[in-house]
């Protein structure tokens, strides 16, 4: 076969052509760029001692053997170059028959990867870059979150603190300097007859006036934080704070405490009693319900509140910023509670009925304390 076909040197490929024992009889002029060699340097030779190394040979021995046995082969193949350089390349192989079915020559064609090698490399190394810049990013904004929870936690432990100073100093301050008023108005009371009419039924009705006040200011001090919680614990704290609200509210709470609770972690305590107040709030502003349950179930690790109520339910799009941390101020607050105490909490809603569920273990609310 000529050593110069014009039509395939045009083709912009490397085009090697041998006999059917691999000797080259046609080398193109691309192949001449891709390996090196000129085409006079490599036709008579084989193109085992060209193009293959000692790490290759065997791969390329099975490929001969294909193609002596009349089939192609196509597949990347790493060549070698005329300055000992290993370049990948897109092979492809094909046996030509002559009228015998004999093989009459072997057509390989190759194509330089390099290029497309590097690219994808730096791809890689780029993508590589980019993932440990973005975990970098995230682990400094997981930090940052985990900081602003820290903060949000504290401030409601802050405020759990202020509302337990606010509320002794209402019942302590407050308290004394209304019942000193009332006792002077009882001794006004008692000398009422020497007034006038009018000035008796203002007496009177300062007294009455004080009265209501004194009774505001507990149940305000209560709210704020109950002495119950303290002094008896939480189960009569939910229990006095229940019945409360549902005089007030006009809501039929059933509420399921077990008889033996015992004394909680103060912070279990304080966070179930807020979780409690918070849920039965919403339901007397949202729900729409005129019934609803309480339950507190404590297990071996862990102390689970539920609080269910049969009104309107929660939206749809409202349920699902509750469940990515977008929620209102009060359950956002219910979650930062919880989560600080190494808790979890869930809202459903569906089919008239919503139910929150709060899961607090008791060593991590141990640990909690402890550092607090």
């Amino acid at each position: 076969m000529s050593s110069h076909i014009p039509f395939l040197d045009a083709v912009k490929a490397s085009i090697i052509i041998t006999d059917g024992a691999g000797v080259v009889t046609y080398w193109n002029s691309f192949a001449a760029e891709l390996y090196g060699w000129r085409a006079d340097e490599v036709i008579g030779q084989n193109i085992m001692d060209i193009t293959v190394t000692t790490e290759t040979r065997e791969e390329a021995t099975k490929h001969m053997v294909q193609l002596n046995a009349g089939q192609g082969w196509s597949g990347e193949f790493n060549v070698r170059c005329k300055d000992g350089r290993l370049v990948p390349a897109l092979v492809t192989l094909s046996p030509l028959f002559d009228e015998n079915n004999s093989i009459a020559a072997i057509v390989g064609v190759s194509q330089d990867l390099s290029g497309r090698k590097r690219a994808e490399e730096e791809l890689l190394n780029a993508r590589a870059e980019l993932e440990q810049e973005v975990h970098a990013r995230t682990e400094e904004l997981n930090r940052a979150n985990e900081g602003l929870r820290d903060l949000s936690a504290r401030l409601l432990q802050l405020r759990d603190q202020e509302a337990r100073r606010l509320a002794r100093e209402l019942h302590d301050s407050v308290g004394q300097l209304l019942a000193a008023i009332s006792m002077n108005l009882a001794e006004v009371r008692s000398q009422s007859h020497k007034l006038d009419e009018n000035g008796a039924r203002a007496a009177v009705e300062n007294e009455r006036l004080v009265d209501q006040i004194t009774r505001e200011i507990r149940t305000i001090s209560h709210l704020l934080h109950p002495p119950l919680l303290d002094e008896a614990g939480l189960a009569a704290a939910l229990r006095w704070y229940v019945e409360e609200f549902s005089h007030r509210s006009k809501i039929q709470i059933e509420m399921e405490i077990p008889e033996n609770l015992g004394r909680l972690p103060m912070e279990i305590e304080t966070a179930i009693f807020r979780i409690v107040q918070e849920c039965l709030a919403n339901i007397h502003r949202h729900s729409g319900s005129k019934t609803a349950a309480v339950r507190l179930k404590p297990q071996p690790n862990e102390v689970v509140v539920i609080a269910e109520d049969q009104g309107v339910g929660i939206p749809t799009e409202k349920l699902r910023m509750n469940s990515d941390g977008r929620s209102g101020v009060g359950f956002r607050g219910m979650r930062e509670r919880v989560r600080h105490l190494g808790g979890t909490l869930e809202i459903e809603s569906g089919n008239g009925k919503t139910t929150v569920t709060a899961r607090l273990p008791l060593s991590q609310a141990a640990s909690a304390q402890a550092s607090g």
